[in-house]
């Protein structure tokens, strides 16, 4: 029995070692778009214009054209305010050039914020991500554990885990147009009439106006953009959707400046030629998205 004792002992030691290493490693070496970026933003100085939030920003408005020292803190899977916030709390007060910051306010924003709950299915993945790579507490499971599960149930989160980091400003080129154009606006005409939703609307808004008051204690300029989208997408919104957006803005400016444009329908970014999708610009709109912006604001 007492040998029994020993080799159970020595069994578990020996896995604890094995996981720990494990974890070292996946913590430390391996490269991907969540490390790098985190790692570029931590470590450069130099930073004076930082694009945040999602996808509208990862790949629909180039860096390059918006002038010195920009950098593209932007990531795909409709990143959740919560973590623009947080990362903004964590990272903004040592960021000592740090002279704007830019975000993309989309039109459903408020709404998809429900699929970015603590325990929603489908979006753990993502969420290790930024608690592994990019210090936001969040997961309560060792990557190490996550990476077999995700692997063993071919889960899309290793595409994320895997995924390589952009250029050196942190952008993403999309060239041409997805044969998906008009599919992704199925529930794109949102009144967030609903008590679930409304409560989702709310929580937005708090980590919209926890974002605004870092950047307004660092001395940093707030400015939100809603993005270009294609005429298919334009066509399924509505009134009070668009009266929302502007609520959210207007609920923000009580408390801390902010500079707000929505582009959502504008006439220059009107052609299905500079969309890769129905709500994502491609590198030709990325490259005029990013030259209207700078004019805009004097970048």
């Amino acid at each position: 029995m007492k040998r029994f004792i020993v080799d159970v002992c020595i069994g578990v030691i020996a896995f604890c070692i094995v996981w720990g290493v494990a974890e070292y490693e996946i913590a430390t070496r391996v490269v991907n778009n969540y490390s790098y970026k985190y790692k570029t933003v931590k470590d450069n100085p130099s930073i004076k214009t930082l694009l945040v939030g999602h996808s509208h920003f990862e790949h629909s408005i180039n860096p390059y054209l918006m002038g010195d020292s920009v950098f593209d803190f932007a990531i795909r899977a409709r990143r959740w305010i919560y973590l623009d916030a947080k990362l903004a709390e964590q990272l903004f007060p040592t960021m000592q050039n740090l002279k704007t910051v830019i975000f993309p306010l989309g039109y459903a924003m408020p709404y998809e914020s429900l699929q970015f709950q603590p325990n929603s299915e489908g979006k753990k993945e993502i969420m290790y991500m930024y608690s592994k790579y990019m210090n936001v507490s969040y997961d309560v499971f060792p990557q190490s554990y996550y990476y077999k599960s995700a692997l063993l149930n071919n889960k899309m989160g290793i595409k994320y885990w895997m995924d390589e980091p952009h250029d050196s400003l942190g952008y993403k080129m999309v060239k041409g147009q997805s044969s998906f154009f008009e599919s992704e606006i199925e529930e794109t005409n949102i009144s967030w009439s609903s008590d679930t939703v409304a409560l989702c609307y709310n929580e937005f808004k708090e980590y919209f106006i926890q974002l605004a008051k870092t950047c307004y204690e660092n001395n940093i300029r707030f400015v939100v953009v809603t993005c270009p989208c294609a005429d298919c997408y334009v066509a399924k919104t509505c009134e009070q959707g668009i009266k929302n957006l502007y609520a959210l803005v207007d609920s923000v400016a009580v408390h801390y400046p902010i500079e707000y444009h929505n582009y959502l329908d504008d006439e220059e970014f009107r052609a299905d030629s500079i969309y890769f999708n129905c709500s994502h610009l491609n590198s030709i709109g990325a490259d005029l998205f990013a030259l209207r912006v700078k004019e805009d604001f004097g970048l």
